[in-house]
C-alpha cells in the first residue's frame, strides 16, 4: 500500500513538473531569453536643458504619472522607452503593457512618446485596479516600427523587423524577469504607425509572446492572419479616416475569420477621422476585455459588435493599387 502511494506520488510530482515545464517552455522564447540575458538597462540621458521648454508638457506628465526614462541596449543597438509601475499593493504578478506611439511622435529625447494616449492609458489601469508595468517605447526619428504604405492598403510582414521595433521584445523579457511578471498576461497596444508595429509584432510571436492585443488605426499583412487566429484581437478604426485607409482594419478583420479566428472583435467608428484612439482608450470596456485575457484561458468578456464590413482578399488588393 506504501509502495502504491509513493509511485501515486511520484507520478503527480511528475506530472505537476511536466505541467511546469511546459508553462515556462510556453513563455519562454530561447532566442528572447538569450537577448535579454546579453542586454542591460540604464537610466536616460538627463534632458538637456534647452530642450526642457520644448518638452515641459511631456516632462509634466512623466512626473505625474510616476514614470521614469530608461534606455535598453545591446550588441544589436538601443532602445528609449518610458515606465510606470501601478497598483503595486494589489496581490498576485503584475501584467505587462506595452503601448506604441504613432510617426509623430519619434526622437531621441524619450519624451515624445508619451504626448499621445498615455495619461489616458494611466488614468484607466488606476481605475481597473489592475497591477500592471506599462512600458511606451520610443522608435528613433530616422526609422518607422514597421513597414508603413502611405495612401494604399498594402502591408505586407518583412523576413526580419525593424531594428527598433525588434529590441520590444527582448523589453519585454527583461521587464518579465525584472518584475516577477506574469509571462501569460503580457498585452501590446498602438496606433496608427504604432497600430502597424502592432500588428507587426502579433503577426510574429502570437500567443508565443502576448495575451492579447488592441489596434487602433493601422494595418496589418492578411497573410499573416493564420499565426493570430488563437490570440484575442480588438481593432479599432474610424470610418473615415483620410491618412491611413479604413480598408486596413476591414481586411485583417476579415483575414482573421477566414483563418478561423472566433476571438477577433472590430469596431468602426462613423465618420470618425484618424484619431480614433481617444476615444478607444478612455472607453473602460475595452481595458476590461484586455486585462481579462490571459494565454492559455478563455475570457468570458465578448465585446458587442456593430456592423462589420467583411472585404475579400480581391478588394483588398484592388484597393492597394
Amino acid at each position: 500500500m506504501r509502495k502504491n502511494i509513493c509511485m501515486l506520488g511520484c507520478v503527480m510530482l511528475g506530472a505537476l513538473a511536466a505541467c511546469s515545464t511546459e508553462s515556462v517552455s510556453r513563455s519562454t522564447d530561447p532566442a528572447l531569453v538569450a537577448a535579454a540575458d546579453a542586454a542591460v538597462i540604464t537610466e536616460s540621458e538627463p534632458v538637456p536643458e534647452r530642450f526642457q521648454r520644448q518638452f515641459a508638457r511631456e516632462l509634466r506628465i512623466l512626473n505625474e504619472n510616476g514614470m521614469k526614462r530608461e534606455t535598453i541596449s545591446n550588441e544589436e543597438g538601443s532602445l528609449h522607452y518610458c515606465q510606470g509601475v501601478y497598483n503595486e499593493d494589489q496581490p498576485g504578478k503584475p501584467a505587462i503593457l506595452v503601448f506604441l506611439h504613432g510617426i509623430g511622435e519619434r526622437g531621441s529625447e524619450n519624451l515624445a512618446n508619451i504626448r499621445l494616449a498615455v495619461p489616458e492609458i494611466v488614468k484607466q489601469i488606476k481605475d481597473s485596479g489592475q497591477k500592471v508595468v506599462l512600458l511606451a517605447p520610443q522608435c528613433p526619428a530616422d526609422q518607422l516600427w514597421s513597414t508603413r504604405h502611405f495612401g494604399g492598403a498594402e502591408a505586407r510582414l518583412t523576413e526580419k523587423p525593424r531594428p527598433a521595433l525588434s529590441m520590444v521584445p527582448v523589453l519585454i523579457q527583461k521587464k518579465i524577469r525584472e518584475f516577477d511578471a506574469d509571462p501569460d498576461r503580457v498585452y501590446i497596444t498602438g496606433l496608427s504607425l504604432g497600430g502597424y508595429g502592432t500588428w507587426d509584432l502579433m503577426e510574429r510571436y502570437g500567443t508565443g509572446l502576448f495575451a492579447a492585443g488592441v489596434t487602433c488605426s493601422g494595418g496589418g499583412d492578411p497573410a499573416q492572419a493564420e499565426k493570430m487566429k488563437d490570440l484575442p484581437i480588438w481593432i479599432f478604426h474610424g470610418g473615415a479616416d483620410q491618412t491611413l485607409p479604413v480598408m486596413l482594419s476591414r481586411r485583417m478583420y476579415a483575414a482573421l475569420k477566414e483563418a478561423g479566428s472566433d476571438n477577433v472583435f472590430y469596431t468602426e467608428y462613423p465618420n470618425c477621422p484618424h484619431d480614433c484612439w481617444t476615444r478607444t482608450y478612455q472607453n473602460p470596456e475595452v481595458w476590461n476585455w484586455l486585462f481579462s485575457q490571459k494565454r492559455g484561458v478563455r475570457s468570458n468578456i465578448r465585446p458587442e459588435q456593430g456592423k462589420v464590413v467583411n472585404v475579400t482578399q480581391e478588394e483588398f488588393d484592388s484597393a492597394g493599387r
